[in-house]
């Protein structure tokens, strides 16, 4: 079925290479790409991922790359434009805006040629000097950039910020408005202020099974999904089966992980409209989650597990019957989060920060905010990976579209959830059976991997390289592809209304911008 789509867009099967049985790689030339993302992504529906940078000058190819990933049930396509050094980079931004910071970032960290007016860096401080290229292989990955710039605060003329930083979470970031009487009427976001350069150390200073340490730590609050779709894009490029047992353990916790999630952002949606009964009894069923994690991996968060090929060690029986008593007690919670979704504190959102379902595919939304608005999209389903092959669930789909539906969708999302977890505790193979496959590192290979975090789906591409290293390691987290629907769901809105429209996204900005923070090296 996917051929008969790729010839519709005039690609013949003699320019596909499978990678994978789900993994196609089909290299295009710069004339073409528009017109191809064009058909497979405006008129025949597939999923825009992201783009990747690529300097492949310590490669045979020996060439920059700008590689474009799209998805569709079963199979996910690598798109491969390759361009030499003195060549404008193809864009497709203008046709497709979910490819603008993706193409933006090539820019900035590779330093691609284009004849875009780009007065900005976009993840690069704006005083840093445009020849430097800090994802090209002859970058140093210690050189510390503020050394080479004046960084300093850049202000915008005529923005104001919604708070001090992040106006919900206190992450740091800004949300700039503009106001005109009492509604919005442009929105700037500003990030990147705690990027740590993760990529760069990946493929620098680390072997290919060490990143998964790194790669949790994206995120303190879904840091697992990130060292899942790690180890599966690793996985993935070397052609390693995962044992069904480490599968199973990997789906467990990744489910524990998305309802710790989901409650933790429901019970400060219902702090902020007042109901504080409902938070505090929402963060108690967390803490039942919490600690169900501690239960198996002796951690409440960073659980340490994933390892490429499989998991550290495995779970006994005697973990999985706590946990099993731990999720008895859980399913209480379907009654409070009932009791949220039919306040009236709740309900007046319906209606507000609407995101039309046309415009959530052309921006590229992901997760909860893109199924609130009736895309039936979910990487456990549409790509299935762990055992979510192995279960049964159903995905959550609302087709309003406003902050209201992003809420109930995570409610129905929770119930779920623990449908799975149930499924996943009561099969035998849990507790008994191979953890780990070995396998052999060979450099050149591509791999894609993908999770459905809580926020969405999140992408990790890798090309290996020699001495079981990374060549290339792009993290494209949930909250980076959603935060480009701010204009659509805050412009024409009250500006009362804008930290909690931004809140019914669950931004989580250390996972956009790749931060890592460890104690010691």
């Amino acid at each position: 079925m996917v051929i008969k789509v790729l010839e519709e867009c005039n690609i013949t099967p003699s320019r596909v290479a499978r990678l994978r049985e789900d993994t196609l790689l089909i290299d295009l030339d710069k004339s073409e790409i528009r017109d191809v993302v064009r058909c497979l992504v405006l008129e025949k529906g597939l999923h825009f991922a992201t783009c990747v940078g690529v300097d492949y000058s310590g490669l045979s190819e020996g060439r920059l790359a700008l590689i474009y990933i799209l998805t569709r049930p079963r199979t996910k396509l690598v798109l491969r434009v390759l361009i030499n050094e003195n060549e404008d980079a193809p864009r497709v931004h203008d046709i497709l805006p979910a490819a603008e910071w993706c193409e933006y970032e090539a820019y900035d960290l590779l330093g691609f040629k284009t004849s875009l007016p780009i007065s900005d860096r976009f993840i690069l401080h704006w005083g840093v000097p445009s020849n430097i290229r800090p994802l090209r292989k002859d970058f140093k990955h210690d050189v510390r950039l503020c050394s080479l710039a004046s960084c300093k605060l850049v202000e915008k003329e005529g923005f104001v910020e919604v708070d001090p930083h992040h106006p919900f979470f206190y992450e740091h970031e800004d949300f700039l408005v503009k106001v005109v009487g009492n509604r919005i009427v442009d929105v700037l976001y500003v990030g990147s202020y705690i990027n740590r350069g993760i990529e760069k150390v990946g493929e620098s200073r680390l072997k290919m099974e060490q990143v998964p340490f790194i790669a949790e730590r994206i995120c303190g609050i879904c840091g697992f999904t990130h060292s899942t779709a790690y180890c599966q894009a690793v996985e993935s490029a070397l052609n390693i089966d995962v044992p069904e047992r480490a599968r199973l353990e990997r789906t467990l916790m990744l489910e524990l992980e998305r309802i710790e999630s989901h409650l933790l952002l429901l019970a400060l949606v219902a702090y902020a409209v007042g109901l504080r009964d409902i938070f505090l009894e929402l963060l108690r069923y967390r803490e039942l989650v919490m600690n169900a994690c501690d239960v198996l991996v002796g951690n409440r968060k960073m659980y340490g597990l994933n390892i490429i090929g499989g998991v550290r060690y495995g779970f006994t029986l005697e973990q999985v019957r706590t946990v099993r008593e731990l999720v008895e007690k859980l399913k209480d919670v379907e009654k409070v989060l009932d009791r949220l979704a039919e306040s009236e504190n709740v309900k007046k959102l319906k209606e507000v920060g609407v995101l039309p379902k046309d415009d959530a595919h052309k921006l590229g939304a992901v997760g909860p905010v893109a199924r609130a608005s009736g895309i039936d999209y979910d990487v456990r389903r549409d790509l299935p990976y762990a055992a979510y092959d192995m279960v049964d669930f159903e995905v959550p789909v609302m087709d309003s579209g406003d902050t209201y539906a992003r809420i109930v969708v995570r409610y129905e999302e929770t119930i779920q959830s623990i449908r799975i977890i149930e499924q996943v505790l009561s099969r035998r193979e849990l507790v008994n059976g191979e953890i780990r496959a070995e396998y052999y590192s060979n450099p050149g290979k591509i791999g894609v991997g993908m999770t459905e975090a809580p926020r969405g789906e999140n992408v990790h591409f890798i090309i290996t390289g020699h001495d079981s290293k990374l060549y290339r390691w792009k993290v494209r987290a949930p909250t980076y592809a959603n935060l480009a629907v701010l204009k659509r769901i805050l412009i024409g809105e009250s500006p009362k209304n804008a930290p909690i429209i931004i809140a019914s996204l669950d931004p989580c900005l250390s996972c956009t911008d790749r931060l890592v923070k460890v104690r010691k090296w």
